[in-house]
C-alpha cells in the first residue's frame, strides 16, 4: 500500500471521528438547554383590581423566626400545626403529639397516643376542635382525643381516607374514596352519608372540598364531582354537577375555590368554569386560560406562573387584572401560599422568595431564609412553614 492511500484512509477516518464528536455534543446540549418558557396570552386587560383580605396589617419580620426543635415529619401529609395561646401541637414521625413553647421553639412534652398502632398508621388530617384534637387516619379511622391523648371517640370505615377533614358547625365532613360521611362531632355518631361509586381509584392525595354556606362542593378520590346540602345531607341540584371533565380518569391538574357568591373549578390547569351560586348559571364555561407551571386561587383571581411571568386573572369574567414580566423573578420556583397585606399581595414561591405586588406591579422581592419549602399555612399573625425535610418553621 503506497504512502497516498494510507494518507487517504487515515484523514477519511479522522473527518468520521470529529463528526461523530460534534453530533455526540449537539446530542448532549438539545439535552441540557434551558427551558424556554413561553409568554401568556392576554386577551383583555380590565381596570380592576383583585379584592384584598383585611386580616393581615402588620408586614412581618422575617428575621423573626422560631423552629420547632425536635421535630421531623416528612408526610405528604403534614398540614401544619395547631397554636393555642402561646403553645403549639405538632405530629412527630411516629404520629405522636409534641407540645412546644411558641416563644423558643423548646419542647414541653409529647403526648403517646397508646390505645391504637398508631404508629404504623398514616394521619391525614390534624385538627383542633372543641378544645380537642380531631384525627384522620388514612386506614379510615377518624379520632377524637382530648389534649393529653386520651381517646373521647372513635369512627371507622373499612375504606380509605386520604383527604383532609372539613369542619362544619358541629359536622365533621370525611371523603372517602367514593362516599361522603358526615359524622357527628360530638360523639363520632353517623349524620349522613352519600355512595358515589364509579371509577377505580386515581388520586393518591385525595379529593377537595370547599363551601358556601351551607353548600359543600367537592372532587373525590374516584374523580366524582358534587355538592352536598350539609344542613340536610342531601345531593344539591346545582350546575357545577354537569361539568364535562376534560379527563375523568386524573384530576391531579384540577382545583375548586369559592368566593362571594362565585363556585369556580379549574379543569386540567387550563380550563375555567365559573358559576353564580344564587342564579346557578354559569359565569364562565370552558374558558382556556393557557397551561400554566403553577397557579393558585386567591379571592377574586387566579394567579398564574410561567417562567419569568406573573399573570392574574378575573374568576369572574375571564379578564385579565395583569401581567407582570420580570427576570428576577425565580423561572423554576413554583407558587406555595399567598396572601394580602397592607395594600400589597405577597405571594410564596417554593424557593422562599416573596414577590410583592403593588397596584400591579413587582414592588420588591424579599426572602424568609428558606428553601425547598413544602407547604406554608396563615394562622392568625403566625406563618407556618413545612420544608422538604420535615423541619416546621414560625414566623
Amino acid at each position: 500500500m503506497n504512502i497516498t492511500l494510507i494518507n487517504k484512509v487515515f484523514f477519511t477516518f479522522l473527518c468520521l471521528v470529529i463528526l461523530s464528536a460534534c453530533s455526540s455534543t449537539k446530542s448532549v446540549y438539545n439535552k441540557i438547554k434551558p427551558t424556554k418558557y413561553e409568554v401568556p396570552i392576554i386577551e383583555n386587560l380590565v381596570d380592576q383590581k383583585i379584592i384584598l383580605n383585611s386580616s393581615y396589617s402588620n408586614k412581618k419580620n422575617y428575621e423573626n423566626k422560631i423552629t420547632l426543635n425536635k421535630l421531623k415529619n416528612k408526610s405528604q401529609y403534614q398540614r401544619g400545626i395547631i397554636i393555642i395561646k402561646d403553645k403549639v401541637f405538632a405530629l412527630s414521625k411516629n404520629n405522636n403529639i409534641k407540645e412546644f413553647d411558641l416563644n423558643s421553639g423548646e419542647l414541653i412534652s409529647t403526648k403517646i397516643i397508646n390505645f391504637i398502632n398508631i404508629k404504623s398508621e398514616t394521619i391525614v388530617s390534624f385538627n383542633y376542635l372543641n378544645n380537642s384534637f380531631i384525627l384522620a387516619l388514612k386506614s379510615g379511622i377518624v379520632l377524637n382525643i382530648d389534649l393529653n391523648g386520651e381517646l373521647i371517640w372513635k369512627f371507622e370505615s373499612n375504606k380509605i381516607l386520604n383527604t383532609p377533614l372539613f369542619v362544619y358547625g358541629d359536622q365533621i365532613i370525611a371523603l372517602y374514596v367514593d362516599e361522603i360521611y358526615g359524622i357527628s362531632s360530638e360523639d363520632g355518631s353517623l349524620i349522613w352519608h352519600e355512595n358515589y361509586t364509579d371509577l377505580p381509584v386515581y388520586q393518591a392525595k385525595g379529593g377537595q372540598l370547599v363551601n358556601f354556606l351551607n353548600i359543600l362542593f367537592f372532587i373525590l378520590p374516584n374523580n366524582r364531582v358534587g355538592s352536598i346540602d350539609l344542613d340536610f345531607g342531601t345531593e344539591n341540584n346545582f350546575i357545577f354537577n354537569e361539568i364535562p371533565l376534560i379527563s375523568p380518569i386524573n384530576n391531579k391538574e384540577d382545583k375548586i375555590h369559592t368566593f362571594d357568591n362565585y363556585f369556580t373549578y379549574l379543569d386540567e390547569g387550563k380550563y375555567l368554569y365559573t358559576v353564580d351560586i344564587l342564579t346557578n348559571e354559569f359565569n364562565l364555561f370552558k374558558k382556556n386560560i393557557k397551561s400554566s407551571s403553577s397557579n393558585i386561587f386567591f379571592n377574586n383571581a387566579l394567579i398564574l406562573k410561567e417562567g419569568k411571568y406573573l399573570h392574574a386573572i378575573n374568576i369572574y369574567d375571564g379578564k385579565s387584572f395583569w401581567l407582570i414580566e420580570d427576570r428576577h423573578i425565580s423561572q423554576k420556583s413554583s407558587i406555595i401560599a399567598i396572601r394580602s397585606i397592607e395594600e400589597n399581595i405577597e405571594i410564596f414561591l417554593k424557593s422562599g422568595d416573596v414577590l410583592v405586588i403593588q397596584n400591579k406591579k413587582l414592588l420588591e422581592i424579599n426572602n424568609i431564609g428558606i428553601k425547598d419549602i413544602k407547604s406554608i399555612f396563615f394562622k392568625d399573625t403566625n406563618i407556618i412553614v413545612n420544608t422538604d425535610s420535615g423541619k416546621t418553621v414560625v414566623f
